[in-house]
C-alpha cells in the first residue's frame, strides 16, 4: 500500500541486526506447509541499504520496492538496481520516483536508476499511476486536482467546494471521493465522465474508492454512521450499481481498497481483519487478524496482507473465499509485500526476501 496522503503518520526505525533477522525469515516463516503440497521456498534474502552495491546493466524485468524508510528497485534474481531513503513521503511506480521533502518547491522524477529525468514546479502532493507514465498532483489543502505532463505543464485542473478524502487512478481516468460524500470519474481531458452523490448516512463522505485497470468497475466505501460498500459497473458509457453491503464499521479515516488482478474479488478492510467480496457470486467473507491493514497485493494463486499490530506485524499469506494459508506474527512494524507470479516479496525495516509458492 502506497503511503496516503490524507493519513500523516511518524515512522519510527527500528533497529535490527542482519544475522538474527535473517535467520529468522528463513528458520519461523519460509519454508512452511501452505495446504496440501503448497508451500512457500524461499530463495533469496538480503540486506538494502542506500550504500548497498548495485547492478551496473542488466535487460532483466525490474520492480520497485520498500522496506520500511528505504526504497528501490530490483529483479527476481535478487540483483539491485538502485536503492535509497525516503525524505519525507514518496510516489513510487515500477518506472521511477518522486522522493520529496516537507516543503518542496520542485518535484524530481528519477528513473530506476536514480537518475534525474525532469523537474517541475511543485503544486502540492505529486501521484503516480502504478506505470510512473500518469503524474497528478492534489493541492496541499486538498481542495482541488491536478494532471501535469513530462514539461510542467497542466493539462487540466480542478477545484472542489471541499476537500478531497480519497483518490484511485487508472492511467489517464482517475477516480476521486470528496468530503461531501460525492464520487467523481475524471477522464483525460479534465471531464468529469461520472458523478454519484452517496446518501443513507448521518455523514455524507467517501472514506476509499479503487478503480479496475480496465476501468469498467468502481468501488467505493461511503458514510460514517452507517457506512456502505458499493461496487459500480461500466456499461456503455454509464455506469450501475452491483452490488451494495450495509457494514457495521466505524472508520474515520481513510479505508482501503483493492480489486484482484483479475477483478473478480474486492478486498477491503474491516475492524480487525480483511473483507473479501466475491463480485460475480456477490458473497463476502472474512479473514480475521489482529491490527490494522498496512501493505496487501493479490496474484491469481495466491494473495497476501500484512497488518500491523502492538507488538509488530501479521502476516496472512491466503487463497479468496478459500483458505489461510500461513499466519505468522513478526517482530517488525512495517512490512511491505508485493506479489510478482508465484513470487512473495516481503520488505522489513532494511531487509528484502523472495518466497516462490511451490507445489509438492
Amino acid at each position: 500500500m502506497a503511503d496516503s496522503i490524507f493519513l500523516k503518520k511518524r515512522r519510527g526505525r527500528a533497529l535490527w541486526l542482519f544475522l538474527p533477522v535473517i535467520l529468522f525469515l528463513y528458520l519461523v516463516l519460509f519454508p512452511r506447509p501452505l495446504g496440501r503440497e503448497m508451500y512457500l521456498r524461499t530463495i533469496w534474502a538480503k540486506s538494502v541499504s542506500p550504500a548497498s552495491t548495485v547492478l551496473s546493466d542488466s535487460n532483466s524485468s525490474r520492480w520497485s520496492f520498500r522496506a520500511s524508510d528505504i526504497f528501490g528497485y530490483a529483479d527476481l534474481d535478487g540483483n539491485l538496481y538502485y536503492v535509497g531513503q525516503v525524505l519525507h513521503n514518496l510516489s513510487l511506480s515500477d518506472s521511477g520516483f518522486i522522493n520529496y521533502g516537507s516543503v518542496p518547491d520542485h518535484v524530481v522524477f528519477m528513473n530506476t536508476r536514480g537518475e534525474f529525468q525532469f523537474s517541475i514546479k511543485s503544486y502540492g502532493y505529486p501521484l503516480l499511476d502504478s506505470g510512473g507514465e500518469f503524474l497528478y498532483s492534489i493541492n496541499t489543502d486538498l481542495s482541488g486536482l491536478k494532471r501535469i505532463d513530462r514539461e510542467g505543464q497542466i493539462l487540466w485542473s480542478l477545484t472542489f467546494p471541499v476537500p478531497l478524502t480519497t483518490a484511485a487512478l487508472a492511467g489517464e481516468e482517475c477516480v476521486i471521493g470528496l468530503m461531501d460524500g460525492r464520487l467523481l470519474l475524471i477522464g483525460a481531458e479534465g471531464e468529469v465522465i461520472y458523478e454519484q452523490e452517496t446518501g443513507g448516512s448521518r455523514i455524507p463522505v467517501i472514506l476509499g474508492t479503487a478503480i479496475t485497470e480496465d476501468r469498467q468497475q468502481i468501488a467505493l466505501f461511503s458514510g460514517i454512521d452507517p457506512q456502505s460498500l458499493s461496487i459500480l459497473q461500466r456499461r456503455d458509457n454509464e455506469f450501475v450499481s452491483e452490488v451494495t453491503l450495509d457494514l457495521d464499521s466505524d472508520f474515520r479515516r481513510e479505508v482501503d481498497l483493492s480489486f484482484t488482478p483479475d477483478a473478480r474479488f474486492l478486498y477491503f478492510e474491516v475492524e480487525e481483519g480483511l473483507g473479501v467480496l466475491d463480485i460475480r457470486k456477490k458473497t463476502t467473507a472474512g479473514i480475521l487478524s489482529p491490527g490494522v491493514l498496512r501493505s496487501l497485493d493479490a496474484a491469481t494463486d495466491f494473495s497476501a496482507a500484512a497488518f500491523r499490530t502492538e507488538r509488530g506485524s501479521n502476516l496472512l499469506i491466503f487463497r479468496p473465499l478459500s483458505s489461510v494459508l500461513l499466519s505468522r506474527q513478526l517482530a517488525v512494524p512495517d512490512v511491505f509485500l508485493r506479489i510478482i507470479d508465484n513470487s512473495l516479496i516481503l520488505g522489513i525495516d532494511g531487509f528484502l526476501l523472495r518466497a516462490d509458492l511451490a507445489e509438492r
